[in-house]
């Protein structure tokens, strides 16, 4: 799921009683820079969104995609996915 609905899911678990990062792991996708700053922060995978875009634009010119190089992902742990012992 995208960090905006990550974030949102953590705040409808709070509403229900549980603590995101303590009684259950929420994670998200796309590294947005809310996603430090929000209690706990967000784990999510970090996706190079200009190089995305950049290869979305050449596609759409013409270029071949199947010459492309994978874009490089990334996880970000952060506090709110508990360590699993």
């Amino acid at each position: 799921m995208s960090d905006v609905v990550a974030i949102g899911a953590m705040s409808a678990l709070r509403d229900a009683g549980w603590e995101p990062g303590r009684d259950i792991g929420i994670a998200g996708f796309d590294d947005i820079p809310t996603a430090h700053d929000v209690t706990p922060a967000l784990t999510t995978v970090r996706v190079p969104l200009d190089g995305i875009g950049y290869r979305a634009l050449r596609v759409a010119l013409g270029d071949d995609p199947a010459g492309f190089a994978p874009l490089e992902l990334a996880v970000v742990l952060r506090e709110s996915t508990p360590e699993v012992l």
